[in-house]
């Protein structure tokens, strides 16, 4: 069994309010240097300590390539504002439309490094028993780890569907007209498999009395240590040192 390193180990619950505190910090701030220079390269950082660089880094690559370019482009290229850097065609980069596009790309890729730092080093089982200890209802937290284990669930099914294609001779590999081809067949087996895993999932619920009003059990007693408590009020309290720093002169003179 492969030892769990320090962020691993951390209290669930702990890592997703540090997270959600950063993400609403870069929001509120509202500044590219923030989330560039400090939060995603201290996210890699923290990623290499627990062991998990690797997969890390292919969801976050997978995820800049897929949708925080697209907004980096269109913000830099499409919407002018202030003096001309460069241009060609119909395309302006302008010194405001940079400035624009790093200030919103910063602040989603806080929140991406962010959650899915915690997304990958945190089970996702104990995430929802932290939940439940915090008093939120049953199917708020059922619905919260439904919603993340989606779209991971679907690709796991996806993929199953296509080999059991290939396994019967379909083509699936090759360019991307082939690929395309091979894609429309598989979602009707996977919409209604997922539609069936649903019942499936109810049913188990219900077996397990999830809508019972008696006062839950776990058969994994988590708490949060002193250390994890001290370190998320230390997170909060610097953010909003850093928040008060950028907007109120006086305090940032002191500061």
């Amino acid at each position: 069994m492969v030892k769990k390193r320090f962020i691993s180990r951390m209290y669930p619950l702990t890592k997703l309010i540090i997270a959600l505190t950063l993400g609403g910090t870069s929001i509120i701030v509202h500044q590219w240097q923030f989330g560039y220079l400090f939060i995603m390269p201290l996210m890699f950082l923290l990623a290499i300590l627990d062991g998990k660089f690797k997969s890390y880094f292919k969801k976050v690559f997978a995820a800049i390539v897929v949708f925080f370019l697209f907004i980096f482009l269109i913000q830099a290229f499409l919407v002018p504002v202030g003096a001309t850097i460069w241009q060609w065609e119909f395309l302006h980069l302008t010194v405001g439309g940079l400035d624009k596009a790093l200030n919103i790309t910063a602040t989603i890729g806080v929140f991406l490094t962010t959650l899915l730092l915690v997304f990958e080093t945190t089970n996702m089982s104990d995430l929802m028993v932290s939940l439940q200890k915090t008093g939120m209802p049953n199917g708020a937290a059922y619905v919260f780890l439904a919603s993340i284990q989606m779209i991971p669930e679907m690709n796991k099914r996806s993929k199953v569907i296509m080999q059991a294609q290939r396994a019967r001779g379909i083509e699936t590999e090759g360019n991307m007209w082939v690929r395309t081809k091979a894609f429309f067949p598989t979602l009707s087996p996977l919409i209604i498999s997922s539609i069936t895993d649903i019942g499936d999932k109810a049913a188990t619920l219900e077996a397990r009395a999830f809508s019972s009003s008696i006062p839950n059990t776990f058969y994994r007693d988590l708490h949060a240590s002193f250390f994890e408590k001290y370190i998320t009020v230390f997170v909060i309290l610097l953010c909003t040192l850093y928040t008060l720093w950028r907007y109120v002169p006086a305090i940032g003179g002191l500061l």
